[in-house]
């Protein structure tokens, strides 16, 4: 399933990614006009692109025109701040006789404000998008700012772009005819609903194992995926378009919010399931630290300048990011089988958190389709972390229940005691006299036991006995109870034995594979099973005496014997005289 968002999340770079990639500077100067034919390719508006930083908010699009634009590098981050505005000019062409409509779109979900102004009839009309408006006031509801471009044929015209954001910002640009733009939405929402999908389907299955267990941590598991699914919701402006469309504060506030509270879930979710403190006790607490520091961080945009908190909360949850990789690396050294598997879903993770966080900063070119890797990478940890919550809860329980039935079981073998196997034998025999159910009593040893414990020592003979476990498991179905009643003695009930002929068979199979020598056993060590059998239906003993009679009948067999299996014959009746007193 994984391979699958990955194609279609290339598939979606490369097609929304056309004609992205930048062309020489002397062909991508956007001081010359850019045509918008309806046979053409669609125009890159990367490489340079006519800029002008306004020094504060108040100019207007006239001012704007009129201002001293400079080429600059698009594919940099743009230093904006609260207190600035960036400008932005571009010179278009509809060529006489076009028909197609075209879209100017800048996917950045988390841009406070994009305003489009176009000239018609002398007058500047706008049009509006930003996380600062409620999407009833975009002129184009979508997950990112979009525009129609209402260009009249044959006639180059200005369009200005106005942009505000609290915080630099890389500022793609993309221009796109109105139909090939459709099916870029289309594959935008396919790819994101299919990831999204997957992520909460297993949130619902951890509540499902918290219903079915009670296992705590399966509540923090599910917390944990929907926490994730909406923080990349909210990433790729869903959220925004979707839940919250007449809310512009929590909308522009939630992009800092969401991503710090689900890092900070997610340090501490992780802190439980590695459960480091009992080997790196000290980055335990680094990892409780974090972990509370990033959830505490959100008061910040309550006390502090926007530009700061963000800064501060930005700098835990690329702490905390690398911590959890280091916190997985440890896990593994420690043991872990999960460990490779959680490491290469978290590597790739800070990678991409590292990239767009420089990218953010200057240091590194805009390269805007890194945005869904990002979602890739951060949505791959969910199944990964509920398999390796589901590993350790099946382990736990595992262990849970070895020792609930300890009393129960033998330490040896994982066989009934031989007290729990007489609860068993007294329902059999109950069964077999009210209903004349068919049940088969077998007593089995391994009469060359004590020769091997005497002739290689206990640690072979203990392991050949468990090797005799293995054998007798093959002739037992999972309904079958079966106890160690001795050294190297074994009682076996086999529902449904209606006839000597099917046990026999059975038994046959049993002492056949004894005879196979076991493998990595120097010398060969066979196996030599001899087994007495009783049919309850037929011969009910009593449970007090059965496993002594088939007992006997064992010491009555020879080593060296060439009938291994016996049954229990029924003691024969002994003809009772009739004495009628009327004869006396």
């Amino acid at each position: 399933m994984s391979y699958l968002f990955l194609r279609l999340l290339v598939a979606l770079t490369l097609w929304s990614g056309a004609g992205w990639t930048a062309a020489s500077a002397a062909s991508s100067v956007a001081a010359d006009t850019l045509s918008l034919s309806d046979n053409g390719t669609p125009p890159t508006l990367q490489g340079r692109t006519m800029q002008w930083l306004e020094n504060g908010r108040t100019a207007t699009a006239t001012d704007a025109l009129a201002a001293p634009f400079q080429a600059v590098e698009s594919n940099q981050a743009i230093a904006l701040d609260e207190r600035n505005t960036l400008w932005i000019k571009l010179r278009l062409i509809r060529p006489a006789g076009s028909t197609g409509r075209w879209i100017l779109n800048i996917p950045q979900p988390y841009l406070d404000h994009a305003v489009l102004f176009e000239l018609q009839d002398g007058a500047w009309y706008p049009q509006t998008a930003g996380d600062t408006y409620a999407q009833r006031h975009w002129t184009m509801r979508g997950l990112y700012p979009e525009f129609e471009l209402r260009l009249p044929p044959g006639q180059a015209t200005d369009v200005l772009l106005q942009i505000r954001n609290f915080k630099p910002l890389p500022l793609p640009l993309r221009l796109a005819p109105t139909n090939y733009r459709e099916g870029q939405r289309m594959m935008e929402f396919i790819t994101l609903g299919l990831l999204f999908g997957l992520v909460l389907t297993l949130a619902i299955l951890s509540l499902m194992r918290y219903a079915e267990f009670r296992n705590i941590p399966d509540l923090g598991a599910a917390l944990y995926s929907v926490l994730i699914a909406l923080t990349l919701a909210q990433f790729n402006g869903i959220l925004n378009a979707l839940l919250w469309p007449d809310s512009p504060m929590w909308a522009d506030y939630a992009n800092s919010v969401l991503p710090a509270v689900a890092t900070g879930v997610a340090l501490l979710f992780g802190r439980h399931l590695y459960s480091l403190h009992t080997h790196f006790r000290w980055f335990d607490r680094v990892l409780y630290g974090l972990g509370w520091a990033a959830l505490v961080s959100i008061t910040g945009y309550v006390v502090l300048d926007r530009a700061i908190a963000d800064t501060v909360s930005g700098s835990i949850i690329l702490l905390g990011t690398a911590s959890g990789l280091l916190a997985t690396w440890l896990n593994w050294r420690t043991g872990s089988t999960l460990g490779p598997w959680l490491l290469w879903t978290y590597t790739p993770q800070f990678a991409m958190a590292l990239w767009m966080t420089l990218e953010a900063g200057g240091y590194l070119p805009t390269f805007w389709p890194m945005r869904y890797v990002l979602t890739l990478t951060v949505a791959a940890s969910v199944p990964a972390l509920v398999y390796a919550l589901g590993r350790a809860t099946h382990d736990r329980n595992e262990i849970a229940a070895r020792a609930e039935h300890l009393p129960t079981q033998d330490a040896l073998t994982g066989l009934l005691t031989s007290n729990a196997f007489e609860t068993h034998l007294r329902d059999a025999y109950e069964r077999a006299i009210s209903h004349r159910e068919p049940v088969a009593l077998v007593l089995v040893t391994v009469v060359n036991h004590d020769h091997i414990r005497q002739t290689m020592g206990d640690p072979v003979a203990e392991q050949c006995l468990l090797r005799a476990v293995i054998k007798l498991h093959r002739v037992l179905r999972d309904v079958d109870p079966a106890a160690r009643v001795g050294s190297a003695q074994f009682a076996l009930l086999l529902e449904g034995m209606g006839s000597r002929q099917v046990l026999t068979e059975r038994l046959v199979k049993l002492v056949a594979s004894g005879l196979i020598p076991l493998q990595g056993l120097q010398p060969e060590v066979t196996l030599q099973f001899q087994a007495a059998c009783v049919l309850l239906q037929e011969n009910p003993i009593a449970p007090d005496n059965a496993l002594r009679e088939l007992a006997e009948v064992l010491a009555g067999i020879s080593p060296r014997t060439r009938r291994p299996i016996r049954f229990l014959e029924p003691v024969p009746t002994q003809v009772a005289s009739l004495h009628s007193a009327l004869s006396t």
